[in-house]
C-alpha cells in the first residue's frame, strides 16, 4: 500500500510540475503605431472594394473614436466624435485593456488578420443634438476592415440608420417650445445608440 502511495505521490508532484502555456505578449506601442496608421488611411466607398460578411468574421471591431484614442490622436469637438454616437458595446475588450499596457491583449489584437472600424461620417440628428428641426434622426457610417499586417483598408461598407419612426413621432409631438427638452434629446440620443448597435455589420 505504501508503495502504491509514493507512486500516486510522484505523479501529482509530476502533474504539478507543468505549467501551463504562457500567454503571448506583445508591445502595446505597436497597437498604438498601428492605430495611428489605420487613423491615418481612410478610404473614400469607391478606392477599396465593398465588405461581405465573410469579411467580418473573428476579428475584433471597435469605433474610430476608440481607434483615436488608441493613436494618441485628438477627438474634435463635433456629433461624429461623441461618446453617445461611437457606444463602447462596439469594441472588443481588447482594445480597452490594450490602452492600459496590458501585453496580452495587444499580442491578441496583433494577431488578429484584421480590425473592423466603425466610422461615423454624418450625425443628421437635430432633435438628439438639441435643435429644434422637427425630423428624424439620421446616421451615416462606415465599417471598414483594415490589414493588421499593412495598416491599410482592405474593404468598406457604407450603412445607415435613423431613430425609431414611432419615437421620433412622440418626440416631435413633445417639442412645442422654443428650446427642446433636454431630456427628449436624450431619449433620441440613446435611441440612435440602440439602433446603431442593430445596424453595425458584423459577424455572426
Amino acid at each position: 500500500m505504501s508503495g502504491r502511495s509514493s507512486l500516486l505521490s510522484l505523479a501529482l508532484l509530476g502533474a504539478c510540475g507543468h505549467s501551463a502555456p504562457k500567454q503571448p505578449e506583445a508591445d502595446p506601442g505597436v497597437v498604438k503605431t498601428l492605430a495611428k496608421k489605420m487613423a491615418d488611411n481612410m478610404p473614400t466607398p469607391a478606392a477599396v472594394r465593398l465588405c461581405t460578411k465573410a469579411d467580418y468574421q473573428g476579428i475584433p471591431t471597435l469605433t474610430f473614436r476608440t481607434l483615436l484614442q488608441l493613436a494618441g490622436e485628438p477627438l474634435l469637438p463635433n456629433p461624429e466624435h461623441a461618446d453617445w454616437i461611437n457606444p463602447p458595446q462596439l469594441d472588443t475588450d481588447a482594445f480597452h485593456t490594450v490602452a492600459s499596457g496590458d501585453r496580452h491583449a495587444a499580442a491578441q489584437l496583433l494577431a488578429a488578420p484584421g480590425w473592423l472600424v466603425y466610422k461615423v461620417d454624418m450625425v443628421n440628428a437635430p432633435i438628439a443634438l438639441g435643435v429644434k428641426e422637427l425630423k428624424i434622426g439620421t446616421v451615416g457610417a462606415r465599417a471598414i476592415r483594415y490589414n493588421t499586417k499593412t495598416g491599410l483598408p482592405d474593404c468598406v461598407e457604407v450603412f445607415y440608420f435613423q431613430n425609431d419612426r414611432a419615437k421620433s413621432d412622440a418626440a416631435i409631438q413633445k417639442c412645442d417650445r422654443a428650446i427642446i427638452d433636454p431630456a427628449v434629446a436624450k431619449d433620441m440620443r440613446d435611441d440612435l445608440t440602440a439602433q446603431y448597435l442593430t445596424h453595425a455589420p458584423r459577424g455572426q
